[in-house]
C-alpha cells in the first residue's frame, strides 16, 4: 500500500511549477513541520531564509541519528531527507521557525513558513510533540475557550501575512497543528482571511461550540479542508461542522491517525465514503459524554 514516501518516489522529479500543489503535498508540509528546526531555520520573516535542501542537510549533519520520541512518528525524518532531496521540494524556502515550549502554562507551539514557487506561502503549525506539556495542552481543549497555542498560531499569522504582504497563503498542520491552522484561519482577521487560498486541517481535533458560531468561522468555512482517516479517533474529537474527505488508512483505530498509513495515488489520497463502524461509535460516545458534562466535570 503505498504512502506519502511513495508519492515522493512518483511525484519528487516534477516541480510544484510542473504539477501544481495538492492535498498529499499539503500532508508532506504538515509533516516536515514537526522536525526541530531550531538553529537550522532562520526565526525571522524579513530577508534570511534557507532552502528545505540546505536546512536538512545541515540538520543531519548535526543529528546522524534522530530520535522522535515515542508518539510521533520515526519515518518523519526520513521524510524530511527524502523530500528535501527531489526537484518538488529542494528549493522550498523555509523561513519564521518558531518553537515554544513552557510548562507553567502548559503551551506547546510550534511553526514554519514555506515559501513556494508558486508565490504562495504554506503556513504550518505543528501537531502535538512527544512532551508530557504538549499532551497536557490537548487535555485543556475540552474546557479550555482558547488554549495558548490557539493564541500564538492566530498571532503568527497575523506577523506572516504582515512580512509577505503580496503572497497568497496556504494554512495547515496535522493532528492539533491542523486545529491550530483553523483556529488561526478564524481568528486572523478578515484582511487575512482574504488572501488565504485553503486551510488544511488534516486529522485534527474540532472546537468549542461558540467558535463555530463566529462570523470569522463563517467567512473562512468554506475555505477549511478536513481530511479525516477512515478510522479517525482524534479528527472526530470536539465539534466541526465543515465537510470532511475521508482517506483510506493501513492502520486501525488510533494507529489511523499517523499521516503515514494514509494510502496514496500519484495525485491525491485514496478516498473512502464514509469513516469506519468504530470510528462513527467512538464520535458518538464522545458527544454523549461531552453534551451531559459541564466545563468544571469536563476537567
Amino acid at each position: 500500500m503505498a504512502n506519502i514516501l511513495d508519492y515522493l518516489d512518483w511525484r519528487g522529479d516534477l516541480t510544484l511549477s510542473e504539477r501544481a500543489f495538492n492535498e498529499v503535498d499539503n500532508l508532506i508540509l504538515a509533516e516536515i513541520c514537526y522536525l526541530d528546526f531550531s538553529g537550522f531555520v532562520p526565526a525571522g520573516f524579513q530577508t534570511q531564509q534557507v532552502t528545505l535542501l540546505d536546512a536538512a542537510s545541515a540538520y543531519f549533519a548535526a543529528h546522524p541519528e534522530t530520535n522522535m520520541g515515542v508518539l510521533v512518528p520515526d519515518q518523519i525524518p526520513v521524510l524530511v531527507e527524502h523530500a528535501a532531496k527531489t526537484a518538488r521540494f529542494s528549493d522550498v524556502r523555509l523561513l519564521g521557525y518558531v518553537n515554544r515550549i513552557d510548562e507553567e502554562t502548559q503551551t506547546q507551539f510550534s511553526a514554519l513558513t514555506m515559501l513556494l514557487p508558486d508565490g504562495s506561502a504554506y503556513v504550518a503549525f505543528r501537531g502535538t510533540d512527544d512532551t508530557i506539556v504538549g499532551w497536557k495542552e490537548d487535555f485543556n481543549m475540552a474546557f479550555t475557550p482558547e488554549i495558548p497555542a490557539q493564541k500564538y498560531a492566530a498571532e503568527y499569522l497575523r506577523q506572516v501575512s504582515g512580512a509577505l504582504p503580496f503572497r497568497p497563503l496556504l494554512v495547515g498542520g496535522h493532528s492539533k497543528g491542523g486545529n491550530l491552522a483553523v483556529y488561526a484561519a478564524v481568528f486572523c482577521g478578515e484582511d487575512v482571511q482574504k488572501r488565504i487560498l485553503a486551510v488544511y486541517n488534516n486529522d485534527g481535533p474540532g472546537f468549542q461550540e461558540k467558535i463555530l458560531q463566529t462570523e470569522g468561522y463563517r467567512r473562512i468555512k468554506p475555505r477549511i479542508k478536513t481530511i479525516l482517516s477512515q478510522n479517525a479517533m482524534v479528527g472526530t474529537l470536539l465539534w466541526n461542522d465543515c465537510d470532511y474527505t475521508v482517506v483510506k488508512s493501513t492502520a486501525a483505530l488510533l494507529g489511523a491517525h499517523d499521516g503515514f498509513t494514509w494510502e496514496t495515488t500519484p495525485t491525491s489520497f485514496v478516498r473512502c465514503e464514509n469513516l469506519s463502524p468504530s470510528a462513527r461509535a467512538f464520535d458518538r460516545a464522545m458527544e454523549e459524554v461531552l453534551v451531559g458534562m459541564s466545563m468544571a466535570e469536563r476537567q
